[in-house]
């Protein structure tokens, strides 16, 4: 989890680099000998094997534990840097933590970032412009690009200790770099940041280990990359080529809507004064009370809920929103929790949520300041560990914890008894229509069950927040149960 103290750390440690660069020495001398050893004058591309473990960011089985772990059994990056160009592919499999019940999760990435934009293949093409930052951020941060960086953005060079030297740079438009690179000319780690919803400015750093000759290149041999302080990758490398990247083109759909839309709210009204809000691949659920208007679940980004809060205006002039309930601490589902903080309003989550929240939200926003970040405000927090009751005449509220889930630890469903309707998301993701649904049904869609009748809901429909409105019985259905 990413702490306090880790972002305290990880200020210290850029605070150090900076200090040791006020000792300063001929910049010209340790970049061309890195660059002599690393042959990056020879090198305008560079593409390199492996096999190791990724770690999801932001997909944490609870706001304290680490980043799930996937083996991943290939893993090919291309860096072209020639055309400023990346393309990473690779097989992941998710490892099945001991005392935890995941769904088996297996997958085939390819990522691409060119010209100022960013997409995946998933099979289907796919703009990721919140990854931009990130694929560029590897590009100049393997060590060939360093140095490469490093040489024509007027490094700033500096003694580190055991005859290393750090090298400091500014790209414009694509942040600051900061490395040390050995007596010997190896890279040996790049730190930069990338901006999350969540966390902030986030911290990302490169370590470079084990060099050897791969058919004439020197290259690491062990990659790890950290971000916000905990594992992200940590690979094995097993072959590398030069000057062999071909060139690919920005597909025309991704050129089209670079960016995609989340700020189309559809409606659904599942009863008087209760709204399905979609439009987008995650849902929100408006919930009219006679103190105000609660909305379930704040995801995406800061644009989302603009818009989400605008049509809530427009849908209920003059009533306030007086609550948002958030399910659990995933990135796609509370990026944009703060908005809401900023509105004033406050935000209803299980309290290790809440202290996870107060923490990551503290950090810097120098990036992409968001609303929150101007104004300054401080989050309140109504907090439950098992359930919480939202009294209310027309529109009562029950939150409960759904125990058990191999998802997540720190994980809510929300429930109206007046109305039949429980909302979950993650819990159950309903096979979209037309899709095969899993051989085997998954286990999270079963402890969700588990939790509706240990609880003894009368839950008769199903509002996920991401996919369509469904009943007890098609969730009874995807489980095997009549």
């Amino acid at each position: 989890m990413p702490t306090r103290r880790t972002f305290c750390l990880a200020a210290l440690v850029v605070a150090s680099l900076t200090a040791a660069g006020t000792i300063t020495v001929a910049a010209d001398e340790p970049l061309d000998r890195a660059a002599a050893v690393l042959r990056t004058d020879a090198i305008e591309s560079l593409a390199f094997e492996a096999t190791g473990r990724y770690y999801q960011f932001g997909q944490a089985p609870a706001p304290e534990l680490p980043w799930p772990a996937f083996d991943v059994t290939e893993y090919s990056a291309t860096f072209d840097y020639a055309r400023a160009a990346v393309h990473a592919r690779y097989h992941r499999v998710q490892v099945q933590e001991p005392g935890r019940a995941r769904p088996h999760g297996e997958q085939t990435m390819d990522q691409f970032a060119v010209k100022g934009y960013s997409w995946n293949l998933t099979p289907a093409i796919t703009a990721m412009p919140t990854n931009l930052a990130e694929r560029n951020a590897e590009l100049w941060s393997s060590p060939q690009g360093f140095v490469k960086a490093a040489r024509t953005h007027a490094a700033v060079i500096g003694r580190a200790p055991g005859g290393n030297v750090t090298a400091t740079f500014t790209i414009e438009g694509g942040g600051r770099y900061e490395g040390v690179i050995s007596a010997a000319g190896d890279v040996l780690r790049v730190r930069t940041a990338i901006d999350s919803p969540v966390t902030g400015d986030t911290p990302i750093e490169w370590r470079f280990s084990e060099y050897r000759d791969f058919g004439g290149v020197r290259f690491p041999a062990r990659i790890e990359r950290v971000v916000a302080g905990l594992p992200w990758y940590d690979l094995r490398v097993s072959a590398v080529r030069i000057n062999d990247a071909a060139a690919f083109d920005v597909p025309a759909e991704v050129v089209a809507t670079p960016v995609p839309v989340v700020t189309n709210v559809t409606v659904t009204e599942l009863a008087p004064g209760l709204l399905f809000l979609g439009g987008t691949t995650h849902n929100t659920v408006v919930v009219a009370q006679a103190g105000g208007i609660v909305v379930v679940e704040a995801p995406l980004t800061e644009a989302r809920s603009e818009a989400v809060i605008a049509k809530v205006r427009e849908l209920f002039p003059g009533q306030a929103i007086t609550q948002v309930i958030n399910t659990h601490t995933h990135f796609d589902h509370a990026g944009g929790l703060r908005t809401y903080v900023d509105e004033g309003v406050p935000v209803v989550t299980h309290a290790r949520n809440a202290a996870y929240y107060q923490r990551v939200w503290a950090a810097p926003r120098s990036i992409a300041p968001d609303r929150l970040a101007r104004s300054r405000r401080t989050p309140r927090f109504t907090t439950f560990t098992t359930k919480l009751a939202l009294a209310d005449p027309q529109h009562p509220i029950e939150i409960h914890a759904i125990t058990g889930s191999g998802h997540n630890d720190a994980f809510a469903m929300v429930f109206l008894p007046k109305d039949g309707v429980l909302i979950e998301g993650d819990a159950w993701t309903p096979t979209a229509p037309g899709a095969k649904p899993p051989a085997t049904p998954s286990p999270l869609w079963i402890n969700l069950l588990e939790n509706v009748e240990r609880l003894k809901l009368p839950v008769e429909r199903i509002a996920p927040l991401h996919g369509a409105v469904q009943t007890l019985a098609d969730l009874r259905a995807a489980v095997g149960k009549k």
